[in-house]
């Protein structure tokens, strides 16, 4: 049972993990289909032979430049046509079109295709990550109460084997409800012989019945640290 947080922790985060990253593939697949849908529009509304041409005369006015060099090149431009036709207006300012030319006897072979830059914070920018940030805030909670558990001091079972004299039972509910089971001398005599000016023999007397009884009929015992303070325990078994 004590593991149980802890695997609810490890549960919640590798769902975590799943949920962003089949958001972020849906995002991704959402950006391509838009940017392919654009372009087969731009190429409805503008003709795909113009822009054949058109590429091939912005080829041939390049190849003009003394830097130019032969061969294949692949011209990119932003096109308005393009950017209008797109759903996601992120996407916008990112979208271009690429012609990629080769000459080819004599002629000129031309592939259309639309591009956009954008980076994977950019997809991740535009997914859905709602169900993922309410998956990080359940694992938050449960890596918070995980350590809180393993912080919690062990809580002492009640003996009920035990037979103990009144006194006794008085000096172990203390016990009990002190944190981390652990009491002062000036604080058993101040709680049980109040009117009595010198209590440590008593006290003595009753905490050496009290750990007989606990060393023959339970599980636990009494630490004394130099008739200061004293500390209820479980045995250590070899």
């Amino acid at each position: 049972m004590r593991k149980l947080p802890l695997i609810a922790f490890f549960i919640l985060l590798v769902m975590t993990v799943t949920s962003s990253i089949a958001s972020y593939d849906r995002a991704r697949r959402c950006l391509d289909n838009d940017l392919n849908r654009a372009m087969q529009l731009t190429i409805r509304n503008r003709g795909y032979e113009r822009m054949k041409q058109d590429s091939i005369k912005a080829y041939r006015l390049l190849a003009q430049s003394p830097a130019w060099t032969a061969g294949s090149k692949v011209l990119t431009i932003d096109d308005p046509t393009l950017q209008q036709h797109l759903k996601t207006e992120a996407l916008r300012t990112k979208a271009y079109i690429a012609y990629h030319i080769t000459p080819h006897n004599g002629d000129f072979d031309v592939r259309i295709e639309g591009r956009a830059n954008y980076t994977m914070a950019f997809v991740w920018s535009v997914s859905d990550q709602r169900l993922t940030c309410w998956l990080c805030l359940g694992t938050l909670l449960s890596l918070l109460l995980t350590i809180r558990r393993r912080e919690a001091p062990t809580a002492v079972t009640p003996v009920t084997t035990l037979h103990l004299t009144p006194m006794q039972e008085r000096l172990m509910d203390m016990f009990m409800k002190a944190p981390n089971h652990k009491l002062t001398k000036q604080e058993i005599c101040d709680a049980l012989w109040p009117n009595k000016d010198n209590a440590a023999e008593t006290l003595y007397t009753t905490m050496r019945r009290l750990r007989n009884e606990l060393h023959e009929s339970s599980d636990w015992e009494i630490e004394s640290e130099r008739g200061k303070s004293y500390e209820l325990k479980r045995r250590q078994h070899d």
